[in-house]
């Protein structure tokens, strides 16, 4: 019956120590993976909005181009687990969208959206996203790209200031009486 009861307890504390390790940040900047090898940097703006610029590199992908994103970010359940959403515009000099043939088309360019998760755990910010595109230009012929889901690893440079709850003082009141 002991080691029934191990599992739900490790569990239990594991999610209650998340928060223990979680932080906001300022600036972040790392590397995202989803068709190739990527560089991400966000930086905090206000009021849980971040922009985002992700530089496309054609390392293991035949991608080379930019993405930059504005964000809103939406805490769940604990402290340092984020839910956000966002949208953007992308430019690639050189974009394989069609997956079935090695044709590479140059100057593609057009709106993207982006939905992901993010949890941090000390410096480090951790997320899995999802990122549709829609070309403008560039590519008519695989207008909508759907394949955009990535994991990104991002080292958090400037840690945020925490919000002062404000304080009332009624435990000094109810001492002092």
């Amino acid at each position: 019956m002991k080691s029934t009861l191990a599992v739900p307890i490790t569990s239990a504390l594991l999610i209650l120590s998340i928060p223990a390790f979680s932080q906001a940040y300022k600036t972040a900047a790392g590397v995202r993976f989803d068709k190739g090898f990527n560089i991400t940097l966000q930086q905090y703006i206000q009021d849980g909005w971040t922009a985002e610029g992700i530089l496309h590199t054609p390392i293991l992908s035949n991608n080379f181009g930019a993405t930059i994103l504005g964000e809103k970010h939406q805490k769940i359940m604990l402290r340092g687990v984020n839910f956000y959403a966002g949208t953007g515009l992308h430019y690639y000099w050189k974009a394989n969208a069609n997956r079935n043939t090695a044709e590479v088309k140059h100057h593609v360019f057009g709106l993207t959206g982006i939905a992901g998760l993010e949890f941090g755990l000390g410096r480090l910010n951790l997320s899995v996203d999802w990122k549709p595109e829609l070309h403008l230009a560039g590519d008519q012929a695989h207008p909508f790209d759907w394949n955009g889901a990535a994991i990104s690893a991002r080292y958090i440079i400037e840690k945020r200031e925490r919000r002062k709850i404000k304080d009332w003082k009624i435990w000094d009141k109810i001492k002092n009486t």
